[in-house]
């Protein structure tokens, strides 16, 4: 993110988005040498140990390696709450993909399709829920999420501007161990500067909806970022928790240290995973195995 001026704001509360989490105008720490590599060998190291044998080719969703240990291998069940936040979420990263461009009822309406549309034939699916609602119970939730995406406006600045990169749920796939682990996830928000130098440009935003979790959504950002990292070869100068329903935005600058402690225990719940009974292993978002591909 970088330019001769700032993007326009018309309240206090998005002047202080951009100052206190864009950090809009402020210098951009400088890379560690070799930091990149390193997080990737104690990632690779801590998921296949050397005296193991070679796993065989497996692909593992970041958000499956994530959830709680207390969903077990019981399926993912979706209701109008989980709707709810699915939808705020990919809602609001869309309108600041759009600059505050379109009006709210349409862009909700079009990523609500988009939801009904994917995986409609899986019954775990959020598109499952979606579609078996009844239009009544749409578009009530719709008309909910308007007005609740219109405060978020408020908040959050209009990004019109060609001096930031903004990717919404970008496809991430990051190799662990230089062998056949792929580990895949899509973060809410990345926004990017074009500017390629030997400072940390980019911002990762995971978004939240529902109560905190303090424990967990450290983890989940902390984790979304090296994950970001790895498959991008771009290290974020800051990594970000957005809590929607009241506009409170938890910032972590780039530490080495933490993202090194982060590859450490991601790369051991990817060993867990290996080392457990398929019977066993833990089932994510839409009912998806945690080692297949899929979204």
């Amino acid at each position: 993110m970088t330019g001769s001026g700032p993007p326009p704001t018309t309240t206090p509360a998005q002047a202080r988005i951009l100052e206190e989490v864009l950090a809009w105008g402020q210098t951009r720490p400088m890379v560690p040498p070799d930091l990149l590599d390193s997080l990737a060998t104690t990632l690779g190291q801590a998921a296949v140990p050397a005296t193991d044998d070679p796993p065989p080719p497996t692909a593992l969703q970041l958000a499956s390696l994530l959830r709680d240990e207390a969903g077990g291998s019981q399926p993912w069940q979706h209701d109008r709450a989980t709707l709810r936040g699915i939808l705020l979420s990919r809602s609001f990263a869309r309108d600041v993909e759009t600059g505050h461009t379109q009006d709210l009822p349409s862009l909700i309406a079009a990523v609500a399709q988009e939801v009904a549309s994917a995986r409609p034939g899986d019954p775990a699916s959020a598109s499952s829920w979606w579609n078996a609602a009844s239009v009544a119970a749409q578009t009530d939730l719709r008309e909910e999420l308007v007005a609740v995406l219109a405060d978020v406006r408020t908040l959050w600045p209009a990004l019109r501007t060609p001096h930031v990169e903004v990717q919404v749920r970008p496809s991430l796939r990051a190799q662990v161990a230089a062998g056949p682990i792929v580990v895949t996830g899509r973060p809410d928000l990345v926004l990017d500067s074009p500017l390629r130098d030997d400072r940390a440009r980019s911002l990762v935003v995971v978004t939240r909806t529902g109560m905190p979790r303090p424990r967990e959504d450290r983890r989940k950002v902390r984790a979304t970022a090296l994950l970001t990292a790895l498959a991008t070869r771009r290290l974020p100068f800051r990594w970000v928790v957005l809590h929607l329903t009241d506009g409170r935005a938890e910032v972590e600058d780039l530490d080495p240290g933490t993202l090194t402690e982060v590859a450490t225990w991601l790369g051991a719940r990817i060993a867990a995973h290996l080392a457990a009974p398929s019977g066993d292993r833990p089932t994510g978002a839409g009912g998806a195995r945690a080692g297949s591909s899929g979204p």
